[in-house]
């Protein structure tokens, strides 16, 4: 069985059950124990706050006993988690499944698809990860529309039990298939390459810390962007003019986040992660200056919303692939896990603070600083980038 296309077939059921059937599932939900909408949005983002922090302890986890095996034991308790979420009898249950839920996601989602990649795949684990993303990038084109149809016929709790039971059948079975593949050779080669192509070496000890420390930073910074620009999108471009128009001008990111992906996969394949990271970056900035400049309304609104899209595309696709590149396979799943505890925290109270800044200071005001965030997060990169070439780390890696 090809890795990619089950684990390609997994994300799309772990973050169309876990993540994007939410909010479709919200108004049922609300409507069965009479609670406000923002209470359950609350529970969610606290949900996805403590598996932040739970990211760590999974990252470990996985170098120790194998990705796929902690994603087999993670299906089948995400299964549970969502069983019990779907017969809830009372609203403080209900909530603690979701918690329950999203610390579990941890053992399902991107994070332990590239660690079990990068254990299946050795040298070919960027191209994989690449088109791992691409296909996961469907999860919200299956499951908003499939959440919708199955809650307005049966119920937000007959949707639960149904998702359940495709985490416990296809989910479980896919990741057990993959937990019984020997894991790939530190020396691996990919023969459709046409050359040798080396594992990623890791840096010397010295430069560990202070590399990782500017891709956590970067990546905690980019992820608050992303996470503010998302949830704001369509308000921000109405008050920038576009009024009713907004949602138009904000299905660009589909396209542009699977458009970059396709980008990569074909065109960027030969620039080191750090430089396809830096790209992403500064993707979200830029977003922001169409805006900010005063750009004819509908230009500043298609160039926000894609080069949005191309920053979160990149986005996803970057997380797996600079850690592996940077420090090699061994500890990958633990550095993960760490930054991806470090941007969670971030990405949780960005929206927050931009729709805080937007009622005080304006949008423009607060996308301004916000962009700045932006420049914050390309500099370390690029900073970083430029050290590891002018000592020749980055040489085996173009």
């Amino acid at each position: 069985m090809n890795p990619v296309l089950a684990l390609g077939v997994t994300q799309v059921l772990g973050y169309g059950s876990l993540y994007y059937a939410f909010p479709i599932l919200v108004p049922g939900v609300a409507a069965t124990f009479g609670r406000p909408e923002a209470h359950l949005y609350a529970v969610f983002s606290a949900g996805l706050l403590v598996g932040g922090f739970a990211a760590p302890w999974a990252g470990r986890l996985m170098d120790r006993i194998g990705a796929a095996r902690l994603m087999s034991l993670g299906s089948l308790l995400a299964a549970a988690c969502l069983a019990l979420v779907g017969s809830a009898p009372v609203f403080p249950l209900w909530a603690a499944g979701i918690v329950l839920t999203e610390i579990v996601a941890v053992a399902v989602l991107y994070d332990a698809a590239f660690a079990a990649l990068a254990q299946l795949r050795g040298a070919g684990a960027r191209r994989a990860i690449t088109r791992l993303t691409l296909i996961a990038g469907f999860a919200s084109t299956v499951f908003w529309p499939l959440t919708d149809a199955l809650a307005s016929a049966h119920g937000w709790r007959a949707t639960l039990f149904a998702y359940a039971a495709l985490h416990l059948t296809l989910g479980a079975g896919l990741h057990a298939v993959l937990a019984r593949r020997r894991p790939a050779v530190a020396d691996a080669h990919v023969p459709s390459a046409g050359r040798p192509v080396l594992e990623a070496p890791e840096l010397p000890a010295a430069l560990v810390p202070a590399a990782f420390r500017a891709v956590a930073i970067s990546f905690a910074l980019s992820g608050a962007l992303i996470s503010a620009f998302g949830v704001h999108m369509v308000p921000v471009l109405a008050a920038s003019g576009l009024g009713g128009q907004a949602t138009l001008a904000a299905m660009l990111v589909g396209p542009a986040q699977v458009g970059v992906r396709l980008v990569d996969a074909v065109f960027l394949a030969r620039l080191h992660p750090l430089t396809v990271a830096a790209i992403s970056a500064s993707a979200l900035p830029l977003a922001a200056a169409g805006l900010v400049l005063g750009l004819p309304v509908w230009i500043a609104g298609i160039l926000f919303a894609g080069l949005f899209g191309v920053g979160q595309g990149l986005a996803s696709i970057v997380r797996g692939s600079v850690p592996l590149a940077l420090f090699g396979r061994v500890g990958y799943g633990a550095r993960l896990g760490r930054l991806t505890m470090v941007r969670t925290v971030l990405s949780a109270g960005a929206p927050v603070l931009f729709a805080w800044g937007g009622a005080q200071i304006g949008w423009n005001a607060t996308l301004s600083l916000f962009a700045l965030l932006g420049v914050a997060a390309t500099a370390p990169l690029l900073l970083l980038r430029a050290r590891l070439a002018s000592g020749g780390h980055l040489a085996p890696l173009r």
